[in-house]
């Protein structure tokens, strides 16, 4: 059976609302063109990873205008090699009718869970009435974690109603050998995959670090049953939240919830017996990267306050007056 593949010869198409041309991938070829112009650009301490800029062709993300009248979903895998995935630019542009968003999601597998979405307003997206027209149109979302070497998919799709559709740019000449094209006609439920093309995309992502030792502050010598407070802090070198692992040296830990790099964390905790004991810190960021470890000694060579019943000793000083004169006197009673 012939697959179905919604890629366009962008040559012989207008993205204008007068009608468009499907052609089957291999029949027809323009010359492939390198578009420069980013329309939307986010400032981040981040760096290209995965890319393919070439232009020949577009697929289709949403309702085709042709009978069946398919509904276009269009992906195309990759395979990161940054550890941390900021953002995505596409190659996208727009049917002067389309009036809703073009939506990016990032998933492990075609039909698994997303692990990032982000969408643009069809009001960011240019008309497209020949392969110039189209634009790098970023999508910025939550940075998430990704395994090195892994491959992911970002998949593109928009409402299913009728003159609203987008194009994505893609070649078809696979250059890109880290991934393939996958398309759906049935809203995402079942994929096809063309193997000879790739779009046109470009992710950014940055390295991991994790974050420094902590530096401890507090008392380094108590009372025991007595109540302490330390002060936790470290730099991550990526500037990324923080939370601190504690072992207090007394077979009790914890966690702290997240706090921004550098900032000075306090918790408080009691020893309950006598005894020397080492307080074992470190920080983990956001991604799960942990740093080393840092002790500090600490030591409670006095005994727990007494804690005297007064209630009880006027009751006994009343019962019999003339009972401990001297407690009487040290206690001013």
């Amino acid at each position: 059976m012939k697959k179905i593949l919604p890629l366009l010869v962008v040559g012989v198409l207008v993205l204008s609302g007068l009608g468009a041309v499907a052609f089957p991938f291999d029949e027809i070829k323009t010359d492939a063109v390198r578009i420069e112009n980013e329309i939307s650009t986010i400032s981040l301490d981040d760096e290209l990873d995965q890319y393919q800029t070439e232009i020949d062709t577009a697929g289709f993300i949403g309702q085709f205008p042709l009978p069946p009248y398919y509904n276009m979903s269009m992906a195309q895998s990759f395979i990161p090699q940054k550890a941390v995935l900021t953002r995505i630019q596409l190659l996208i542009g727009k049917n002067a009718t389309t009036t809703h968003p073009y939506v990016l999601v990032i998933r492990e597998d075609l039909t698994g869970e997303n692990l990032a979405v982000a969408s643009v307003s069809a009001d960011d997206i240019p008309i497209v009435e020949n392969i110039t027209d189209f634009a790098w149109i970023e999508f910025d979302f939550d940075n998430i974690l990704v395994t090195v070497g892994q491959t992911y998919y970002m998949v593109s799709y928009t409402v299913n109603e009728t003159d609203n559709f987008h194009a994505w740019g893609a070649n078809r000449s696979n250059l890109y050998p880290n991934g393939i094209v996958y398309y759906s006609i049935d809203d995402g439920e079942t994929w096809e995959n063309e193997s000879d093309a790739d779009m046109c995309f470009k992710t950014y992502g940055r390295d991991n670090q994790p974050p420094n030792a902590p530096s401890i502050d507090g008392e380094t010598s108590g009372k025991a049953g007595k109540e302490y407070e330390y002060t936790f802090n470290a730099i991550d070198p990526d500037g990324d939240n923080i939370k601190y692992f504690i072992d207090w040296g007394d077979d009790n830990t914890e966690w702290t919830d997240f706090h921004a790099s550098g900032t000075d964390v306090k918790v408080k905790h009691t020893w309950s017996e006598k005894g020397t004991y080492n307080i074992t810190a470190k920080a983990k960021d956001i991604y799960g990267a942990e740093g080393p470890e840092v002790t500090l000694e600490i030591t409670m060579p006095k005994n727990k306050a007494f804690n005297f019943n007064f209630n009880l000793l006027s009751w006994l000083f009343e019962r019999f007056p003339n009972a401990f004169p001297a407690l009487r006197y040290l206690l001013g009673l």
